[in-house]
């Protein structure tokens, strides 16, 4: 059985549509990736895309509204660090609540730019989403978290002595925030 991935049900028929269309010349199946939830649903994206770069890129330019949402969320997947880059530069100031895990698994890779580009970006996501979606995923967190660490120690220690001045480390300190802003927020109404 090949894997597919899962959104909220809102989406789930438009996600399987577009990925059975990217999926046509896949150079090798696609694995289960991260699995969190989203506002009380799963989802469940692919560790690696291996789709053709002319039928993404197609698929990206030709959508519009969730569907072009929809593949640049699995674009951030794909196996191209400069694909997932690129995807994830159009996805950064994006207020849907289902985006947020894509941006946030991206810093738990290696690729230092893509790292950067989500610590330069820090001050023009919305607070509230990402504080929401942190408070309801602490083992995704926790997981990305070692993540950060592991990759800064193997391939970044050299340009970045001090951990704490490492751009993934810098931006998950900053969602950090963004969580403790969220729940002062949700304390604050519910009073």
């Amino acid at each position: 059985m090949r894997y597919s991935p899962q959104f909220p049900t809102a989406l789930q028929d438009l996600a399987n549509a577009l990925y059975a269309d990217l999926s046509v010349r896949e150079q090798h199946p696609a694995s289960p990736g991260f699995r969190v939830q989203v506002d009380g649903e799963c989802l469940s994206a692919p560790q690696r895309v291996y789709f053709d770069l002319g039928i993404l890129r197609a698929a990206i330019a030709r959508s519009t509204g969730d569907r072009q949402t929809l593949a640049l969320c699995l674009g951030s997947r794909h196996c191209d660090g400069h694909v997932r880059e690129a995807c994830l530069r159009s996805l950064i100031q994006s207020d849907t609540m289902w985006v947020v895990p894509f941006v946030v698994q991206l810093l738990g890779e290696y690729v230092i730019e893509i790292n950067r580009c989500i610590e330069e970006n820090i001050a023009v996501m919305d607070r509230l989403l990402y504080g929401r979606f942190m408070a309801q995923n602490p083992a995704f967190v926790a997981t990305t978290k070692r993540r950060i660490a592991s990759y800064w120690d193997c391939y970044h220690r050299h340009r970045y002595p001090n951990f704490a001045t490492y751009p993934a480390r810098l931006a998950m300190r900053s969602l950090e925030c963004m969580e403790k802003d969220a729940a002062g927020l949700a304390l604050a109404t519910q009073d």
